[in-house]
């Protein structure tokens, strides 16, 4: 019987103790689950979420504070432009009021040196009222005693006012005179000016109704009655010959009194017209 040699043996014990404790090797599909999971995201932060939020809310705001402040600027300076423009406009209106109350006066003046001698006047008539230009056409007197006039300021601009419509107006112009005498200051000054310059007018007394609506057109320039005034003003000097200067008048109108009634405006459309400016 033959004796088995001890090597090949020890080889089969060996590699039956390698086969034992051999690791299974990881194959092609356990590695594509491993590199193929959902990588792990964290969960937001409440925290973060609002400051972030209150981030853009603050970035919202700034950018509309700073619109309207470039908004405010821009309107700032439109205001400041139209203030300048407004008180370059009144400066050149107080001017050209200026010359016109010189160029009534010399009007003025220009009749009292062709005027007949007060000697020559007709019976029966009187100079006009005190103020009134030396030399001006004799006007009728007045048909009431200055003592009977009402004393009271609305009485008083009543009894004159109903006195213009009754056509007498002398007497009409005493009353204003004496009213503008006592409230001048009175808020229908205004009123008793316009009026006293229709009462001129009415009488022909075209130089002394010039005066009267520079007057209302110099003190009471924000009444209601001042774009009327410009109007009889140009018609004053129109009747007086003076047509390149009563379009000069007229050519104030837009500028002065832009919202000036539809009546007023008619009434300087009116004029315009007549005297062919």
């Amino acid at each position: 019987m033959s004796r088995l040699s001890p090597r090949p043996l020890l080889v089969a014990a060996c590699c039956i103790s390698l086969a034992a404790f051999s690791i299974p090797a990881i194959g092609p599909p356990a590695l594509a689950q491993v590199m193929g999971a959902t990588p792990y995201v964290p969960a937001p932060d409440p925290a973060v979420i609002a400051l972030q939020t209150r981030l853009d809310a603050l970035e919202d705001d700034l950018r509309k504070a700073t619109g309207r402040f470039e908004q405010l600027g821009f309107d700032l300076s439109a205001a400041r432009r139209t203030a300048e423009e407004a008180n370059a406009g009144r400066l050149k209106a107080e001017a050209d009021l200026a010359a016109l109350a010189a160029r009534v006066q010399a009007l003025e003046d220009r009749l009292a040196a062709t005027s007949p001698a007060p000697s020559q006047t007709s019976a029966g008539t009187s100079p006009g009222p005190a103020g009134s230009a030396a030399g001006a056409p004799a006007t009728p007197k007045a048909s009431i005693d200055p003592a009977s006039l009402p004393q009271d300021e609305a009485g008083l601009l009543k009894e004159a006012r109903n006195l213009l419509l009754a056509g007498d107006y002398p007497s009409a112009n005493l009353a204003l005179s004496v009213y503008l005498e006592r409230f001048r200051d009175q808020p229908n000054a205004a009123e008793a000016q316009y009026l006293l310059g229709e009462s001129f007018l009415y009488q022909d007394a075209y130089p002394e109704a010039a005066e009267a609506y520079v007057a209302l057109l110099g003190e009471y320039k924000s009444s209601p009655r001042a774009p009327e005034g410009l109007v009889k003003l140009a018609r004053s000097m129109r009747l007086m010959g003076e047509t390149k200067e009563a379009c000069k008048v007229l050519a104030q109108m837009t500028g002065r009194y832009p919202k000036a009634s539809e009546a007023a405006k008619t009434l300087a459309a009116t004029e315009k017209s007549r005297a062919k400016c």
